[in-house]
Protein backbone atom coordinates (compact mmCIF):
# COMPACT_ATOMS: atom_id res chain seq x y z
CA UNK A 1 0.00 0.00 0.00
CA UNK A 2 1.06 3.44 -0.64
CA UNK A 3 0.27 7.08 0.87
CA UNK A 4 -2.11 9.67 -0.38
CA UNK A 5 -0.52 10.99 -3.69
CA UNK A 6 -2.28 9.17 -6.28
CA UNK A 7 -0.98 8.25 -9.73
CA UNK A 8 -0.95 10.64 -12.53
CA UNK A 9 -4.08 10.18 -14.51
CA UNK A 10 -3.00 8.24 -17.42
CA UNK A 11 -2.53 9.32 -21.21
CA UNK A 12 -3.05 6.92 -24.56
CA UNK A 13 -2.02 8.12 -27.61
CA UNK A 14 -5.49 8.19 -29.34
CA UNK A 15 -8.45 9.73 -28.89
CA UNK A 16 -11.12 8.51 -26.47
CA UNK A 17 -13.54 8.62 -29.32
CA UNK A 18 -14.48 4.77 -29.42
CA UNK A 19 -17.46 3.20 -27.50
CA UNK A 20 -16.67 3.12 -23.39
CA UNK A 21 -18.88 -0.16 -23.21
CA UNK A 22 -19.28 -2.63 -25.47
CA UNK A 23 -21.61 -6.01 -24.49
CA UNK A 24 -22.53 -9.13 -26.45
CA UNK A 25 -25.01 -11.73 -24.66
CA UNK A 26 -24.85 -15.36 -24.56
CA UNK A 27 -26.07 -18.63 -23.63
CA UNK A 28 -23.80 -20.85 -21.67
CA UNK A 29 -22.45 -24.01 -22.09
CA UNK A 30 -20.80 -24.98 -18.75
CA UNK A 31 -17.53 -27.77 -18.70
CA UNK A 32 -15.29 -29.33 -15.85
CA UNK A 33 -12.07 -30.19 -17.98
CA UNK A 34 -8.80 -31.23 -17.33
CA UNK A 35 -5.93 -28.71 -18.32
CA UNK A 36 -3.02 -31.41 -19.26
CA UNK A 37 0.82 -30.82 -17.92
CA UNK A 38 4.02 -30.80 -19.82
CA UNK A 39 3.08 -29.09 -22.59
CA UNK A 40 2.29 -25.23 -23.23
CA UNK A 41 -0.94 -23.87 -21.32
CA UNK A 42 -2.45 -22.40 -24.29
CA UNK A 43 -2.25 -25.64 -26.04
CA UNK A 44 -3.26 -27.47 -22.60
CA UNK A 45 -6.61 -25.40 -22.65
CA UNK A 46 -6.98 -25.56 -26.62
CA UNK A 47 -7.22 -29.01 -26.45
CA UNK A 48 -9.66 -29.50 -23.26
CA UNK A 49 -11.68 -26.79 -24.99
CA UNK A 50 -12.21 -29.52 -27.84
CA UNK A 51 -11.74 -26.35 -30.46
CA UNK A 52 -14.24 -23.97 -28.46
CA UNK A 53 -13.07 -20.63 -29.15
CA UNK A 54 -15.27 -18.20 -26.58
CA UNK A 55 -14.71 -19.41 -23.44
CA UNK A 56 -14.33 -18.19 -19.37
CA UNK A 57 -12.20 -20.47 -17.80
CA UNK A 58 -11.24 -20.88 -14.00
CA UNK A 59 -8.86 -23.04 -11.89
CA UNK A 60 -6.86 -23.28 -8.44
CA UNK A 61 -4.49 -25.17 -6.92
CA UNK A 62 -2.03 -25.56 -9.91
CA UNK A 63 1.33 -26.09 -10.09
CA UNK A 64 3.67 -25.63 -12.97
CA UNK A 65 7.01 -23.95 -14.93
CA UNK A 66 5.50 -19.67 -15.41
CA UNK A 67 7.03 -17.20 -17.21
CA UNK A 68 5.10 -13.44 -16.87
CA UNK A 69 4.56 -10.02 -16.67
CA UNK A 70 4.16 -7.64 -14.61
CA UNK A 71 2.40 -4.09 -15.27
CA UNK A 72 4.80 -1.36 -16.07
CA UNK A 73 5.54 2.17 -17.52
CA UNK A 74 5.95 2.54 -21.26
CA UNK A 75 9.30 3.82 -22.73
CA UNK A 76 8.11 3.86 -26.46
CA UNK A 77 6.76 7.27 -26.27
CA UNK A 78 3.78 5.73 -27.69
CA UNK A 79 1.78 3.58 -25.35
CA UNK A 80 -0.03 4.90 -21.80
CA UNK A 81 1.70 1.83 -20.00
CA UNK A 82 3.50 -1.40 -20.94
CA UNK A 83 4.40 -4.70 -19.39
CA UNK A 84 8.09 -5.50 -17.36
CA UNK A 85 10.77 -7.82 -19.03
CA UNK A 86 9.07 -11.38 -19.08
CA UNK A 87 9.76 -13.27 -15.17
CA UNK A 88 10.39 -17.35 -15.05
CA UNK A 89 9.29 -18.59 -11.72
CA UNK A 90 10.24 -22.75 -11.91
CA UNK A 91 7.85 -25.39 -10.20
CA UNK A 92 5.70 -22.73 -8.82
CA UNK A 93 2.24 -23.04 -6.94
CA UNK A 94 -0.48 -21.45 -8.70
CA UNK A 95 -3.31 -20.29 -6.34
CA UNK A 96 -5.74 -19.11 -8.76
CA UNK A 97 -6.25 -17.88 -12.59
CA UNK A 98 -8.79 -16.73 -14.65
CA UNK A 99 -8.79 -16.85 -18.36
CA UNK A 100 -10.43 -15.05 -21.38
CA UNK A 101 -10.52 -17.07 -24.11
CA UNK A 102 -11.15 -15.81 -27.93
CA UNK A 103 -10.05 -15.46 -30.98
CA UNK A 104 -6.40 -13.41 -32.24
CA UNK A 105 -4.68 -13.21 -35.55
CA UNK A 106 -6.84 -15.98 -36.79
CA UNK A 107 -6.27 -18.00 -33.81
CA UNK A 108 -7.63 -19.04 -30.34
CA UNK A 109 -6.03 -17.21 -27.91
CA UNK A 110 -5.97 -16.86 -24.26
CA UNK A 111 -5.51 -13.37 -21.58
CA UNK A 112 -4.39 -14.78 -17.65
CA UNK A 113 -4.53 -13.00 -14.91
CA UNK A 114 -3.59 -14.26 -11.87
CA UNK A 115 -1.71 -15.72 -8.36
CA UNK A 116 1.40 -17.95 -8.02
CA UNK A 117 3.92 -17.94 -5.27
CA UNK A 118 4.29 -14.93 -4.09
CA UNK A 119 3.26 -12.60 -6.74
CA UNK A 120 0.37 -12.21 -9.25
CA UNK A 121 0.26 -10.96 -12.96
CA UNK A 122 -0.05 -11.70 -16.34
CA UNK A 123 0.82 -15.39 -17.69
CA UNK A 124 1.74 -15.75 -20.60
CA UNK A 125 0.39 -18.78 -21.61
CA UNK A 126 2.59 -20.06 -24.72
CA UNK A 127 5.66 -19.93 -22.52
CA UNK A 128 4.02 -21.48 -19.51
CA UNK A 129 3.62 -24.97 -18.37
CA UNK A 130 1.43 -27.09 -15.85
CA UNK A 131 4.10 -29.30 -13.88
CA UNK A 132 0.63 -31.69 -12.68
CA UNK A 133 -2.67 -31.99 -14.38
CA UNK A 134 -5.36 -29.40 -12.64
CA UNK A 135 -9.03 -29.76 -12.68
CA UNK A 136 -10.66 -26.24 -14.41
CA UNK A 137 -14.04 -24.61 -14.17
CA UNK A 138 -14.94 -23.45 -18.42
CA UNK A 139 -17.64 -21.70 -19.49
CA UNK A 140 -18.38 -21.38 -23.30
CA UNK A 141 -20.21 -19.09 -24.84
CA UNK A 142 -22.00 -20.52 -28.38
CA UNK A 143 -23.56 -17.00 -29.62
CA UNK A 144 -20.55 -14.23 -28.58
CA UNK A 145 -17.00 -14.06 -28.61
CA UNK A 146 -13.77 -12.02 -27.40
CA UNK A 147 -11.78 -11.27 -30.53
CA UNK A 148 -9.03 -8.71 -30.42
CA UNK A 149 -8.36 -6.13 -32.99
CA UNK A 150 -6.10 -3.33 -33.05
CA UNK A 151 -7.21 -0.27 -30.37
CA UNK A 152 -6.99 3.27 -31.94
CA UNK A 153 -6.93 4.94 -28.55
CA UNK A 154 -4.50 2.49 -26.44
CA UNK A 155 -2.01 1.37 -29.43
CA UNK A 156 -2.70 -2.23 -27.85
CA UNK A 157 -4.12 -5.24 -29.43
CA UNK A 158 -7.48 -5.68 -27.63
CA UNK A 159 -9.93 -8.28 -27.12
CA UNK A 160 -13.55 -6.49 -27.68
CA UNK A 161 -16.61 -8.43 -27.49
CA UNK A 162 -18.40 -9.63 -31.12
CA UNK A 163 -22.25 -10.70 -30.68
CA UNK A 164 -25.56 -9.50 -29.97
CA UNK A 165 -27.65 -8.85 -26.96
CA UNK A 166 -30.95 -10.77 -26.47
CA UNK A 167 -33.46 -11.16 -23.96
CA UNK A 168 -32.54 -15.12 -23.83
CA UNK A 169 -29.13 -14.64 -22.97
CA UNK A 170 -27.67 -15.99 -20.05
CA UNK A 171 -24.54 -14.58 -20.09
CA UNK A 172 -22.89 -11.49 -21.26
CA UNK A 173 -19.41 -10.36 -22.41
CA UNK A 174 -18.58 -6.44 -21.40
CA UNK A 175 -15.13 -4.86 -22.37
CA UNK A 176 -14.94 -1.60 -20.73
CA UNK A 177 -12.69 1.33 -22.72
CA UNK A 178 -9.58 3.47 -20.64
CA UNK A 179 -11.01 5.75 -18.02
CA UNK A 180 -14.17 4.42 -17.28
CA UNK A 181 -14.91 3.56 -13.67
CA UNK A 182 -14.96 -0.36 -12.93
CA UNK A 183 -18.12 -0.39 -10.69
CA UNK A 184 -19.87 2.15 -12.55
CA UNK A 185 -19.32 0.44 -15.84
CA UNK A 186 -20.61 -2.85 -14.78
CA UNK A 187 -24.05 -1.29 -12.82
CA UNK A 188 -24.68 0.19 -16.80
CA UNK A 189 -24.26 -2.99 -18.65
CA UNK A 190 -26.40 -4.87 -16.27
CA UNK A 191 -29.23 -1.93 -16.66
CA UNK A 192 -28.65 -2.01 -20.49
CA UNK A 193 -29.34 -6.10 -20.50
CA UNK A 194 -32.34 -5.07 -18.26
CA UNK A 195 -31.28 -8.02 -15.70
CA UNK A 196 -32.14 -7.85 -12.21
CA UNK A 197 -28.70 -9.21 -10.74
CA UNK A 198 -25.68 -10.57 -12.15
CA UNK A 199 -22.46 -12.38 -11.38
CA UNK A 200 -19.44 -10.63 -11.99
CA UNK A 201 -15.78 -12.46 -13.22
CA UNK A 202 -13.19 -10.66 -15.35
CA UNK A 203 -9.84 -9.49 -15.32
CA UNK A 204 -8.54 -6.07 -16.43
CA UNK A 205 -6.27 -2.92 -15.36
CA UNK A 206 -6.52 -0.28 -13.41
CA UNK A 207 -4.77 3.44 -12.95
CA UNK A 208 -4.97 3.02 -9.36
CA UNK A 209 -7.00 1.40 -6.92
CA UNK A 210 -9.24 2.46 -4.13
CA UNK A 211 -11.20 0.27 -1.64
CA UNK A 212 -13.95 0.44 0.62
CA UNK A 213 -11.77 0.36 3.61
CA UNK A 214 -9.82 3.51 1.98
CA UNK A 215 -6.64 1.83 1.61
CA UNK A 216 -5.65 2.73 -1.87
CA UNK A 217 -2.88 0.86 -4.50
CA UNK A 218 -1.25 3.77 -6.14
CA UNK A 219 0.19 2.57 -9.31
CA UNK A 220 0.12 3.99 -12.80
CA UNK A 221 -0.92 0.64 -14.34
CA UNK A 222 -1.95 -2.78 -12.36
CA UNK A 223 -3.21 -6.28 -13.62
CA UNK A 224 -6.09 -7.47 -11.46
CA UNK A 225 -8.54 -10.50 -11.33
CA UNK A 226 -12.07 -10.30 -9.80
CA UNK A 227 -11.63 -12.84 -6.79
CA UNK A 228 -15.99 -11.53 -6.26
CA UNK A 229 -18.46 -9.95 -7.89
CA UNK A 230 -21.96 -9.11 -7.95
CA UNK A 231 -24.35 -6.38 -9.51
CA UNK A 232 -27.27 -4.40 -9.90
CA UNK A 233 -28.39 -1.61 -11.95
CA UNK A 234 -27.29 0.50 -9.09
CA UNK A 235 -24.87 -1.00 -7.42
CA UNK A 236 -22.16 -3.10 -7.92
CA UNK A 237 -19.88 -4.87 -5.24
CA UNK A 238 -16.21 -5.63 -6.82
CA UNK A 239 -13.74 -7.68 -5.15
CA UNK A 240 -10.15 -8.18 -6.46
CA UNK A 241 -6.39 -9.23 -6.34
CA UNK A 242 -4.18 -7.01 -7.87
CA UNK A 243 -0.40 -6.16 -8.81
CA UNK A 244 0.80 -2.74 -9.66
CA UNK A 245 4.51 -1.56 -10.87
CA UNK A 246 6.98 -3.08 -9.21
CA UNK A 247 5.77 -5.69 -7.78
CA UNK A 248 3.30 -3.83 -5.24
CA UNK A 249 -0.21 -6.09 -4.26
CA UNK A 250 -3.57 -5.15 -2.62
CA UNK A 251 -6.72 -7.01 -2.57
CA UNK A 252 -10.27 -6.34 -1.11
CA UNK A 253 -13.65 -4.84 -1.89
CA UNK A 254 -13.34 -1.02 -4.91
CA UNK A 255 -14.84 1.89 -3.61
CA UNK A 256 -17.55 2.48 -6.54
CA UNK A 257 -16.81 5.59 -8.60
CA UNK A 258 -12.81 5.46 -7.51
CA UNK A 259 -10.98 2.71 -9.79
CA UNK A 260 -10.55 3.82 -13.72
CA UNK A 261 -9.77 1.39 -16.16
CA UNK A 262 -6.23 1.52 -17.49
CA UNK A 263 -5.76 0.12 -20.50
CA UNK A 264 -8.84 -2.17 -20.47
CA UNK A 265 -11.48 -4.56 -18.89
CA UNK A 266 -12.98 -7.77 -19.98
CA UNK A 267 -15.68 -8.54 -17.28
CA UNK A 268 -17.92 -11.64 -17.72
CA UNK A 269 -21.97 -11.46 -16.52
CA UNK A 270 -23.66 -14.26 -15.66
CA UNK A 271 -27.84 -13.52 -14.91
CA UNK A 272 -28.71 -14.30 -11.77
CA UNK A 273 -32.14 -14.11 -10.27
Amino acid sequence: MQGPELAEPLRHPGPADGPRLMLAGSRIEERVVTLAAGIPLEIAIAEALNGADSAWIRFADGHGDLRFVLPDRATDGLHGAWYSTPRDSADTPLYRAGIVWGWREGRVFGHCHGLWGGTMGHLLLDASQLTRPVRARAMLFPDARFTASEDAETAFTLFKPEGHVNDRADAALLRLAPHIDLCDGITDAVRKLGWARAQVEGIGSLNTACFADGSILDSHASEFLISDGVATGFRADIAIDIVGIGGIRAAGLLRPGANPICVTAEIILLRRA
